[in-house]
């Protein structure tokens, strides 16, 4: 630190140097010290590695986060809120974790998803956590994904769904896709929609979507919309009181086979 001799005090900074008064009156010129780091330094310091490790993880993540919200597209722009996109990375990060292959900071969510464990984490997963599956639909379906069907059984509408106010028909619906997460791409079938009366008589219903092509992961979906009379046509109300929800998924050509009844 160098002492400014001068009949006059200098206060501020000119290029790298401070001029300093202190209460006393005494006047000091310093250098700045240096604030941050360079991406440079930031690259090769093995210091930061931890912290470069789990952004890569992360970033991996985030990446095929958005792959997986797109799945089930058709269902996601009805019924969504607007924490789904950080959900999902979060989801998928604690799927990487199920990795016990790989050192932590070069763990693959591929490796996670592989597991029985990462798996199971997709189960429940709700692009509308606003409305969960538990709250909106009353009863358990059942699920068959040997052949893509969902049955609910002496299933009546007003009874065994929770109807926002201004609904007067629901339309129920699936989904089956088959996730190449190695090489993020989909291929995914659709059900017919069916629709029903909020005052329609019981009865067991089954949906049913063909097989996607593909066997790498099959998850399956189901979607509850709710509509209501406007005029002369039925519409949707916004999408927070809707609901899409992974229900399953299976793995063709194994034993792994799990839904909701399972949980």
């Amino acid at each position: 630190m160098a002492k400014v001799t001068a009949p006059f005090l200098i206060k501020g900074t000119i290029d790298d140097i401070n001029f300093v008064v202190t209460a006393d009156g005494e006047n000091y010129a310093r250098m700045r010290g240096k604030t941050g780091i360079t991406a440079e330094e930031f690259k090769n310091n093995p210091i930061f590695d931890r912290i470069r490790n789990q952004g890569m993880e992360f970033g991996q993540c985030v990446k095929k986060a958005a792959v997986f919200r797109q799945l089930a597209e058709r269902f996601n722009s009805l019924a969504k809120d607007g924490s789904v996109a950080g959900r999902t990375n979060k989801l998928l990060l604690e799927i990487l974790q199920e990795d016990m292959i790989n050192p932590q900071g070069k763990r693959t969510l591929t490796e996670g998803l592989k597991t029985s464990e990462g798996k199971e984490c997709l189960l429940l997963f709700e692009s509308n956590k606003l409305r969960p599956l538990r709250k909106v639909l009353k009863i358990k379906e059942l699920y068959n994904p040997e052949n893509q069907t969902l049955t609910l059984n002496d299933f009546l509408a007003e009874e065994h769904l929770d109807w926002p106010e201004e609904a007067t028909n629901v339309i129920l619906a699936t989904a089956t896709t088959n996730w190449d997460f190695e090489n993020d791409t989909f291929q995914t079938s659709y059900s017919t929609e069916l629709i029903l009366d909020k005052e329609s008589e019981k009865q067991t219903i089954k949906i049913t979507t063909e097989k996607p092509k593909g066997s790498q992961l099959h998850l399956t979906f189901l979607f509850v919309g709710f509509l209501k009379q406007d005029r002369k046509k039925q519409v949707f109300l916004h999408r927070r009181n809707n609901t899409n929800t992974v229900i399953a998924y299976h793995t063709p050509n194994s034993e792994t086979i799990k839904n909701r009844e399972a949980r």
